[in-house]
This record gives C-alpha cells, structure tokens and sequence, in this order.
C-alpha cells in the first residue's frame, strides 16, 4: 500500500512538472523537455525519487495527460509536439501552476535579471503574450519592455524564447545594480543597502 501512494505521488509530481513546462514552454520536443522537467521536480521535491529512464516515464505522462485531455500533439515534419489543450491549462490554473515559480533562495545574492524585449509593432500579440508571463512569473515592470527579477530565472526565460521563437528580440541580463532600485527593493521585501 505504501509503495502505490509513493507512486502516485511520483505520477503527480511529474504530471505537475509536465503541466508546467508546457505552460511556459508551449510545444516541446521530448528531448528538450526531459531536463526541464526533472530540474522542476527537483526544485518542487528536494529529496524526490527521479525516474531511472526520464524520456520513457516523460512519454508515458504525455500520453496519459492526452487521454485525460489535457495534452495533444501537433506533427512538424517526423516529430510530435505535446502542447496544452484549454482543459490542460484551466487544469494547470487550478494546480496554481499559473507559471512555473521562480524558486526564492535562502540568501539574495545581490544580483539583479533583466528581461528586455524589442518586437515590432506588428507583432502585438507576441509582445503581449511575453509580457504576460513575465508578469505571472513574479517580474517588477521597470519599463514598458524592461522587466526586472532578483533570483535566478534563466532556464525559464530560456523555455519562453524557445518557445516563442524569440532568440536576439529578448535578451537575459544580469546586473550588479540598478539605479534608484529602491522600489524594486521594496516589491520583492529585499533589504534596503
């Protein structure tokens, strides 16, 4: 009995990671999307037992959330691509995966991660869309295409772009100081220096 409430935990965990990665990563490849998955479980469960063949198990779980319809694959060339269904992300929403949370570490480590974007006017939609999960992520708004963390959110700003097919249009900095950061300070209960 033990063993089976362990494994239906582990089905949640990674269903929940799957559920995640998708939200922030749209369609994936399998490949890609192993590592991102076992990175999110890690950061959820510290001491989770991670799946011997993570491919194989991620396969599974995307073939059982498409039965319970919250998953479905869109063919590009000789690949399929999982992407979340409206049951998928209404599913995600009620899990509060919202977006996938920028872990807070123990100590701030004094650094500042800039987000900033420039996408054409024609592509209004695009630059809403990343907005958007910025905004969900926890970012502070320094300016209309500036948008500033404190804690290490690489692999999720990575996953937007792959995602949105964004490469030089977003770019990831990190930064030793900001001018006047004052407020920002305040927003995210950092010590004010």
């Amino acid at each position: 009995m033990e063993d089976e409430v362990k494994h239906r935990a582990r089905r949640g965990s990674i269903e929940r990671a799957v559920i995640g990665t998708l939200l922030v990563g749209g369609m994936l490849t399998v490949g890609i999307m192993a590592p991102k998955v076992l990175g999110l479980m890690r950061k959820e469960h510290v001491n989770a037992v991670l799946p011997q063949d993570p491919k194989q198990r991620l396969r599974e779980t995307l073939w059982r959330l498409k039965r319970k319809g919250m998953v479905a694959f869109e063919k590009r060339g000789d690949k399929n691509y999982p992407y979340l269904t409206k049951r998928g992300v209404a599913r995600a929403e009620h899990l509060k995966i919202g977006s996938v949370s920028i872990p807070k570490p123990f100590r701030w480590d004094r650094r500042w991660r800039i987000v900033i974007f420039d996408i054409p006017q024609d592509k209004s939609a695009l630059r809403d869309r990343i907005r958007s999960v910025l905004l969900n992520l926890g970012f502070y708004k320094l300016q209309h295409s500036v948008w500033v963390h404190p804690h290490d959110c690489e692999e999720i700003v990575a996953l937007l772009k792959l995602n949105q097919g964004v490469h030089s249009e977003v770019l990831y900095i990190i930064a030793d100081a900001i001018e006047y950061d004052r407020p920002i300070r305040e927003h995210f209960s950092l010590p004010q220096d």
